[in-house]
């Protein structure tokens, strides 16, 4: 007896979802119930069965269709960064699709102009860049990436894109590095590519290309360069194209200097070790179906409604005939 006592008050306990269906359950109860109360009390239990059924499902489709526009509400799974490949040497081979069109950005290998030498060849020919750099960064600014070179200097970043094999460097500015280098941190820390307790103060991003995507969707390397017309044309092309070209993401990392701080002293800033390799994270942009389960929700939504409509309409059509058919004269 007691064995079954103990039993009877475990299954009482355990109830992990009971208030939670109870909630639903009374306020399905409370709200569309209290509607069919007065819809059947007026119309009768059919027909306000209906027309409450139906005013439910129309007011579903609507919000479906809201939350499909504007991508809020019940959505699907949002578009995200998907790591594909940790290449430590850029001499090894690549398996990810475009990835050897780009050129090995570190200055040992030769295949593109170091920060340095881009910035002091473009300040040779215009030398009012050099006053406005040093103004902003200081007198004795050297560039440590192709990024900041890009980003200081917007006509770089065109001579850039020309010699990266179809990828585009993204300025400093650019709001879509926030997103891929957090992607990157998280493949590098998943990869444990510095030890075990590999965190972003074990390396320092130095460049960011994309390569692919809906290039009419790109953002101005200078600002102004588009006119109004040309920004217009550019959002046109842009919907009206359906598919979308794979995005890829490659983010260059090295690996920090190892520095001994005494004890009570602060850290010296982080600084590149120039000897350690540079390593290139591939990523590739899943698109995700955001806007799918909201769009098919708004479809089983608009099905009913017009399903639970067209019977409305049906008895209305046979009321209407047995009106037209009744004389009012007894039998």
């Amino acid at each position: 007896m007691s064995l079954f006592s103990g039993y009877f008050l475990a299954a009482i306990a355990f109830d992990p979802t009971i208030r939670g269906v109870l909630v639903v359950m009374a306020a399905v109860g409370a709200l569309m119930g209290s509607v069919y109360l007065l819809n059947a009390t007026n119309m009768g239990i059919r027909t306000g069965f209906l027309v409450t059924v139906a005013a439910l499902t129309g007011w579903c489709f609507s919000l479906g269709m809201f939350w499909t526009i504007y991508g809020i509400g019940m959505i699907g799974k949002t578009p995200s960064w998907t790591a594909k490949e940790i290449n430590f040497d850029r001499s090894s081979a690549t398996v990810t699709e475009h990835v050897d069109k780009l050129p090995n950005t570190d200055p040992s290998a030769g295949q593109v102009k170091s920060a340095q030498e881009l910035l002091a060849a473009y300040e040779t020919k215009n030398p009012e860049v050099q006053a406005q750099i040093q103004a902003t960064e200081g007198e004795g600014f050297v560039p440590k990436s192709l990024t900041q070179v890009a980003t200081l200097v917007p006509d770089l970043k065109t001579q850039l894109d020309t010699q990266l094999g179809g990828w585009r460097i993204l300025p400093e500015s650019d709001s879509r590095r926030g997103e891929a280098m957090a992607a990157s941190d998280a493949a590098i820390a998943a990869a444990q590519v510095f030890g075990t307790e590999t965190t972003a103060a074990n390396y320092t991003v130095k460049d960011v290309f994309f390569f692919g995507g809906k290039t009419a969707a790109e953002p101005e390397t200078i600002k102004g360069e588009r006119s109004v017309l040309q920004k217009a044309i550019h959002r046109i092309e842009t919907t009206l194209q359906v598919k979308n070209p794979t995005l890829y993401a490659a983010i260059t990392i090295q690996k920090n200097a190892e520095v001994v701080v005494a004890p009570g002293e602060a850290p010296p800033p982080a600084e590149i070790d120039t000897t350690a390799s540079t390593i290139t994270v591939i990523l590739e942009r899943n698109l995700g179906n955001k806007r799918v389960i909201p769009a098919l929700f708004a479809l089983f939504s608009g099905t009913l409604f017009f399903v639970f409509c067209w019977m409305l309409h049906t008895r209305d059509k046979k009321a209407a005939a047995m009106r037209a058919a009744w004389d009012g004269k007894a039998s």
